[in-house]
């Protein structure tokens, strides 16, 4: 919705909170911002899949800090016995693991405005998505247990669907 201020009008200019400049002029152009973007699917099952997924991924936190120490206990925790702690193997877990924390952070800030984040939300459903096979490739390529290849590539999978569901549904109330 569009109005033209007559030659007249006087409005406020607002520059900084608590100062605004008093000034006249012609046609001058206000538009008024449309309602926020109601065709979200559903927000708070965006906010809560995003904040869970985003817990999940600070699990990995301790291998950015002691990637020795989360090395020798994942792979332990697999069954494959003492790792060689190579700088390579050190910087591949610390490395990677700081890439999940970063992105559990950009996933609670999305949590925080679904509705003007719904473009990358909607990226990242879609990566999830593309990911999970990805993910079972990877997995069965490196020789992982069968359990990890399964909760890997599974979980990311139904994180995929449940964002892409709660993104592109409608709620009934609409």
């Amino acid at each position: 919705m569009e109005r033209r201020l007559s030659h007249a009008e006087t409005f406020h200019i607002t520059s900084r909170p608590g100062r605004s400049l008093r000034t006249t002029a012609p046609a001058i152009v206000m538009t008024q911002h449309p309602t926020p973007n109601t065709a979200c699917g559903h927000p708070q099952v965006q906010r809560l899949i995003l904040r869970i997924t985003a817990v999940i991924s600070l699990i990995v936190l301790p291998a950015v800090l002691l990637p020795r120490l989360a090395a020798e206990k994942v792979s332990w925790f697999m069954g494959f016995g003492q790792p060689p702690m190579t700088p390579l193997l050190l910087y591949m877990m610390a490395g990677g693991s700081c890439v999940f924390v970063g992105q559990a952070v950009l996933m609670w800030v999305m949590s925080m405005d679904v509705e003007r984040h719904q473009p990358l939300i909607r990226v990242m459903a879609w990566g999830y998505l593309i990911c999970g096979p990805l993910f079972l490739w990877i997995d069965s390529q490196a020789g992982l247990p069968k359990w990890w290849v399964a909760m890997d590539s599974t979980g990311c999978l139904a994180a995929g669907i449940a964002l892409m569901w709660a993104c592109y549904s409608r709620s009934k109330s609409s």
